[in-house]
């Protein structure tokens, strides 16, 4: 696919996120259906690799967050429930020809960022832009001696300068699932989960935490 062309079904694929989202439960807060939303497609990604097992066998943390799931489930009309679906197809869509932080943008352009907390998602553009600026050109170039790569982002947001990196590497024709490991810290939950979606559809192997690097309280 050309760049116009990927660019136009990532335009088609946001668009039909947009109208999902607007038309989907709208008996409850925007920020409250995002944030439902980010939850449960982690806790489906997650909770994936026990696919085919019994619930009740799976490790401590799945049983959390499938209970998790199921929660908020409950909140929903079935036919609302169904549209998460919908929402998660659109976003796989849109992160399908580039890795670039699909998330944030949308949350930013919904209008249902916190803004008494400050939270500003980096552009896609200027991210890429800094990657290619700084860390990136160092880091891929040692994988010309050295079996893969590690990379720290202490305040990650939705994964925006870590997709940026796997961009570069993706352009030169190294694979990051098998050359990259990342661990990506936010004191954010919700932009943590963001991140860990976006890593999670492009294969990137990563740690992501939530938490605060500074004091390291993880949470």
């Amino acid at each position: 696919m050309d760049t116009r062309a990927a660019a136009q079904g990532r335009a088609d694929a946001l668009s039909a996120f947009k109208t999902t989202f607007r038309q989907l439960a709208p008996y409850k807060h925007r920020y409250e259906v995002f944030r439902d939303f980010v939850t449960m497609a982690a806790c489906s990604l997650h909770n994936g690799l026990h696919q085919g097992s019994d619930p009740e066998t799976w490790p401590d943390p799945a049983q959390k967050r499938e209970q998790e799931y199921l929660s908020i489930a409950k909140g929903y009309k079935p036919e609302d429930l169904r549209e998460f679906g919908t929402l998660l197809g659109a976003l796989i869509a849109a992160l399908d020809e580039e890795p670039r932080d699909v998330l944030g943008p949308l949350y930013m352009e919904l209008e249902i960022a916190s803004k008494d907390q400050g939270q500003y998602f980096t552009p896609p553009e200027l991210s890429e832009m800094m990657a290619r600026m700084t860390v990136a050109p160092d880091l891929v170039s040692k994988l010309e001696h050295q079996p893969f790569i590690t990379a720290g982002e202490p305040a990650c947001g939705a994964g925006g300068m870590i997709l940026a990196l796997v961009k570069v590497m993706t352009e030169a024709g190294h694979d990051p699932a098998r050359k990259l490991w990342v661990q990506a810290i936010d004191v954010e939950r919700m932009a943590a989960l963001m991140c860990y979606i976006q890593l999670s559809l492009w294969n990137v192997p990563a740690e992501v935490i939530v938490g605060n690097t500074l004091s390291w309280e993880i949470r």
